[in-house]
């Protein structure tokens, strides 16, 4: 493989930045993988600079029997590069070195860097005949890995979905429940009201009785018991306070109506 410093990597233009806290703070390092396929240069180099150049984004270097293609997506606080892509184009070979973030999905990343050496090679047609069998191979593991990634998260989110399923089921058997008895209640209450409303106009009617009137009572009471009066009877049978029996009974005394025995 063809050797690149990491000072003509740092020249090359970057998309963003890596993250990085307070100075002297530790940031994770990347990792760096690769992979290789056979490919058979059939242009000069000068031909394939030409070709590449709707890429203007990368930062291309020819050296003595390459060329380089560096893409620095991200530099850590330092401006080294952190995220990062090389390809090398090599007389016989095409090969790949890229790092990754421990931190995100290293399958995500790979299928990102075949998705970009595909772009890559389009423009390659010309001027490099490819083992496309290798590439086919290569794209072939990484889509087999991503498709074990993605089948266990959506087991994962499958049992979740199950689990939070019987949730709500048994959260809307509650809730039901609990309107039904709410309905109870409602009704309950209703008719609690309907009974307050009754005592209420009682009360009312008691209350509205006259001194006059209630004095006729207990003297028609006196006269049909031998002038004796059993305050709590006859408050119960008249449905009225034993309280106003006992202060219209003062008042009839006070006025002569009747007098208390010796």
């Amino acid at each position: 493989m063809a050797d690149i410093s990491k000072s003509q990597a740092a020249g090359s233009s970057a998309q963003g930045v890596a993250p990085a806290g307070a100075a002297g703070e530790n940031v994770l390092e990347p990792l760096v993988e690769g992979f290789r396929i056979e490919a058979r240069r059939i242009k000069d180099v000068d031909d394939i600079i030409s070709a590449l150049s709707p890429l203007q984004f990368l930062n291309i270097i020819k050296t003595q029997n390459s060329v380089v293609l560096v893409n620095v997506e991200r530099r850590d606080i330092r401006k080294e590069p952190y995220l990062f892509s090389i390809i090398y184009l090599n007389p016989s070979s095409l090969e790949v070195v890229y790092s990754y973030v421990p931190d995100i999905s290293p399958k995500k990343r790979r299928l990102e860097i075949v998705r970009y050496l595909l772009n890559v090679t389009t423009l390659l047609e010309n001027v490099y005949f490819i083992n496309h069998v290798q590439l086919y191979q290569v794209i072939d593991s990484i889509l087999s890995r991503l498709f074990e990634y993605t089948a266990s998260a959506y087991d994962e989110i499958f049992s979740r979905y199950d689990a939070l399923k019987e949730e709500v089921e048994r959260l809307r058997k509650v809730v039901k429940e609990l309107q039904e008895a709410n309905e109870k209640l409602s009704k309950a209450n209703m008719n609690y009201k309907d009974n307050e409303n009754d005592l209420l106009l009682r009360i009312k009617e008691l209350e509205s009785l006259s001194d006059e009137i209630l004095m006729s009572k207990i003297q028609s009471w006196l006269s049909e018991h031998g002038y004796e009066i059993n305050i709590s009877d006859f408050a119960r049978i008249n449905k009225v306070s034993e309280a106003r029996v006992e202060q219209v009974l003062n008042k009839m005394v006070r006025e002569g109506y009747v007098t208390l025995r010796g």
